[in-house]
């Protein structure tokens, strides 16, 4: 009997733990702790500001076929020239 309570108060305080250890900004879905996902603008931004720093043809040429309707687009066309030239 005692071992059964010591369980039932070990499985009871692992369960707390658990529930305090959350994630910040995590969803519950099922049961299951998950990420929120990452903000795709935000995603495209970031991945221009790399293309921007490397400053190749390459970069820029596979930014507009990853994007080619996005508004950044443009601007990586106008700098593709502007190395071609």
């Amino acid at each position: 009997m005692a071992m059964r309570r010591l369980l039932k108060s070990v499985g009871f305080a692992i369960l707390l733990i658990g529930m305090s250890t959350s994630v910040q900004g995590a969803t519950k879905a099922g049961g299951v702790e998950m990420q929120k996902p990452p903000d795709p603008e935000a995603a495209v931004r970031s991945e221009f500001e790399r293309v921007k720093a490397k400053n190749t043809v390459e970069a820029y040429e596979r930014f507009i076929r990853r994007h080619p309707d996005h508004a950044l687009a443009e601007e990586a066309r106008k700098a593709l020239l502007r190395l071609k030239q």
